[in-house]
């Protein structure tokens, strides 16, 4: 019977006060419904301008500045990427098999232009003799890309399609693989003379 009376016991409670939290929900008072105004801060520019002027201005110059704008012809822009001749004019010959050869060639051209491009970015920074034989296998050079340094060997791959094909004391030889192309990196002056 001593469990029986501790769950009247409890039921009771909860009921009391279940029924003092709903009468203290019925005595609280309706929220006070005000319309939303700036009543502290700085007022914004719109509610000033419509307040002296009693309604919004329309700027009647910009609206027509914009027409104007909007209706100047522009030329097509110049395709600085299409394959051209010498004299900066398309070559248009009657042979497809021709333009067919001068595209193939021109695309090749641009191919080697471009990994020349990339790699004028190394600079030859120093040479390392590991050893006292006079193979090229033991030889380390140390390049600079965009102040990133890199010591590599004969052989090593700089980047995925580039790769370390001779280093002698003077020079290094890269070789671009996607575009065949071989190119001598000088020992850079700045970097052999001793700083202050």
């Amino acid at each position: 019977m001593d469990a029986k009376r501790k769950a009247l016991i409890a039921i009771g409670l909860v009921a009391l006060w279940g029924g003092v939290a709903y009468w203290q929900w019925g005595t609280l008072p309706d929220p006070v419904r005000v319309p939303l105004v700036n009543t502290s801060g700085p007022v914004s520019s719109l509610a000033r301008s419509i307040s002296r002027t009693g309604g919004l201005r329309v700027h009647l110059e910009q609206l027509a500045s914009a027409r104007t704008q909007r209706e100047a012809t522009f030329t097509a822009p110049r395709n600085i990427f299409a394959a051209s001749g010498l004299d900066g004019t398309l070559s248009a010959s009657g042979d497809g098999s021709d333009s067919g050869q001068l595209n193939q060639a021109s695309e090749e051209a641009l191919q080697q232009q471009a990994a020349s491009l990339e790699l004028d970015q190394y600079r030859y920074l120093g040479f390392v003799r590991m050893g006292e034989s006079t193979e090229n296998s033991g030889n380390t050079a140390v390049l600079s890309k965009n102040e990133e340094v890199m010591i590599s060997r004969v052989g090593q791959r700089l980047e995925r399609h580039l790769v370390v094909k001779a280093i002698t004391p003077e020079s290094v030889t890269l070789r671009d693989t996607q575009a065949r192309v071989d190119h001598t990196v000088p020992l850079t002056e700045d970097a052999a003379e001793p700083q202050p």
